[in-house]
């Protein structure tokens, strides 16, 4: 997992995890938010919590974070700059693993499906960063073209009949054949 630029963390060690879940309860302070805002790039950030268990599976022996997010974030609307609110509440599974091999695929080209579990994250210095799951998963959750409410919505297709007449007009390589033909 990238790092957002926010310098906040909540390291849990996972080294020693038996069969018995470690809960998760995280409620994001003031100054956490404000510095999770900063690295996500957003207006602002608040109402932070996330709670969950955290277990290793016996068969795999990976570490399964299993968790639900609610925040509420506020980022500039991309027509008008004006802060647009949003409320976050997801359900996620997020996976780590100590075995370099785990998180590599094979293939170049492979694309992980819908249905498919992502690659589990590695496991540095035995430790979970808990703060960099809660970012990941609010940047995963943010609207990526907030729009403020009185902001009408634009018709594609009447733009697109705009577009097709200006590339009508510009063509570079109109008299390129006339030119050819005088060699």
């Amino acid at each position: 997992m990238s790092k957002t630029g926010a310098e906040v963390s909540r390291l849990i060690n996972v080294e020693g995890l038996g069969r018995d879940p470690i809960k998760i309860n995280i409620q994001a302070t003031k100054d956490e938010c404000k510095s999770l805002a900063d690295g996500l790039g957003i207006i602002g950030l608040s109402g932070v919590m996330m709670s969950g268990v955290l277990r290793r599976q016996q068969k795999t022996d990976k570490i399964e974070v299993s968790a639900a997010l609610k925040a509420h974030a506020v980022q500039a609307c991309v027509a008008t700059l004006e802060p647009v609110s949003q409320t976050i509440d997801v359900e996620f599974m997020v996976y780590y693993t100590f075995d370099k091999e785990d998180v590599v695929s094979d293939e170049v080209d492979y694309v992980i499906g819908m249905d498919e579990e992502d690659l589990p994250e590695l496991i540095v210095n035995g430790q979970i960063d808990m703060m960099d799951i809660v970012a990941e998963q609010i940047a995963l959750a943010l609207d990526p073209y907030p729009r403020a409410e009185n902001i009408a919505p634009v018709n594609m297709a009447e733009n697109a009949g705009e577009t097709e007449i200006a590339q009508e007009v510009h063509r570079p390589f109109a008299n390129l054949k006339d030119l050819m033909n005088k060699k």
